[in-house]
């Protein structure tokens, strides 16, 4: 009997493994579709591929990069064009879950897939998920709350007068996200204007109108302003370079590249750890949770960065009790 026992336990085990074969049921035997909102070389998404790819490769997953390449070019005719394209990748390479980088992508394709059998998860979003139907028994992810108080309190521990702002960003589906939450910040200083353009003579003309009027301009996005009759959007190094050199105010801002770039400080998300933790979630559901199951994670700002070479042109003394648990860029 024992031995009866045995093989049929063996049988089953047999079994188990060719079934398992046959419907592809572990991670490492699916692919993923990666669908970022702009284009490869966005610094945000460098960092939220790096490690995206960091979780999946460890895990033996296949992957594809598709952009919809959406802040270079912004006009209604492209992004119809490129979600048709973003669709029809989907149904060609037939991947077994979808991510999507950020607003543009929930916007023109995941909400499209909502309520369907296909999962997905999102990475970066900034405005209310519920805009796009998120979450939904299909898909769940990673919210980005870019920390705009904890930067605005470090801006007042390096420049102790600043007590009104004004807030100058890009007019994109991102910034508009952010903006939204506004209501539900107790801010240390006054925000006097939130002036949002996509046309860089409006920007120019802004920047120096503020030289008089506030103590300090913070920053978001800033990518998708274009100069006056050019249809792609301009450099965003060219832009917050322009805007360095013509501006004796310091600067604040919630994302790692500005401050990289020359803004002078910010309490930065992490987009290496938002791409890591969406991966860990697709990999959750790859292995057999369903997507309703998986809470929406919303992880927390984590650099507090000061712009050395920024500091010392505005004449910002920092000493070693300022500089405790700062992370110092040049």
């Amino acid at each position: 009997m024992r031995s009866v026992g045995i093989r049929m336990a063996l049988l089953l085990l047999v079994a188990s493994l060719l079934a398992c074969a046959l419907c592809g049921c572990t991670a490492r035997e699916k692919k993923v579709l990666l669908v970022f909102s702009y284009h490869a070389e966005y610094t945000w998404h460098a960092e939220e591929a790096r490690g995206t790819q960091e979780v999946l490769k460890r895990e033996g997953i296949a992957f594809e990069k598709f952009y919809l390449d959406t802040k270079r070019h912004t006009s209604v005719e492209w992004k119809q064009q490129i979600t048709a394209e973003a669709k029809e990748r989907i149904k060609e390479y037939d991947p077994a879950l979808v991510m999507v980088f950020d607003d543009n992508a929930c916007d023109l394709v995941a909400q499209h897939y909502v309520g369907e059998t296909l999962p997905f998860v999102f990475c970066g979003v900034n405005a209310d998920p519920a805009e796009y139907g998120f979450p939904a028994q299909n898909v769940t992810g990673v919210l980005e709350r870019p920390d705009f108080v904890g930067s605005a309190e470090l801006l007042q521990k390096l420049v102790p007068g600043v007590k009104e702002v004004a807030l100058l960003t890009d007019d994109s589906p991102s910034a508009h996200g952010f903006i939204e939450g506004f209501a539900d910040m107790a801010l240390p200083v006054e925000i006097s204007e939130i002036h949002t353009t996509n046309s860089f003579e409006d920007w120019q003309a802004k920047v120096g109108q503020l030289q008089s009027e506030v103590d300090a301009i913070g920053l978001f996005t800033y990518h998708t302003i274009r100069k006056q009759g050019e249809e792609q959007s301009m450099s965003p190094d060219e832009l917050l370079q322009w805007t360095l050199e013509n501006s004796v105010l310091p600067e604040f801002c919630p994302l790692d590249f500005a401050v990289e770039g020359g803004a002078l400080c910010g309490v930065a998300l992490s987009a290496y750890e938002q791409g890591n933790i969406a991966a860990e979630i697709a990999v959750r559901i790859l292995e057999g949770e369903k997507p309703a199951d998986v809470p929406v994670a919303i992880p927390e700002a984590t650099r507090s960065m000061v712009n050395a070479g920024r500091a010392a042109a505005l004449g910002v003394v920092m000493d070693e009790g300022t500089l405790e648990g700062i992370e110092l860029v040049d």
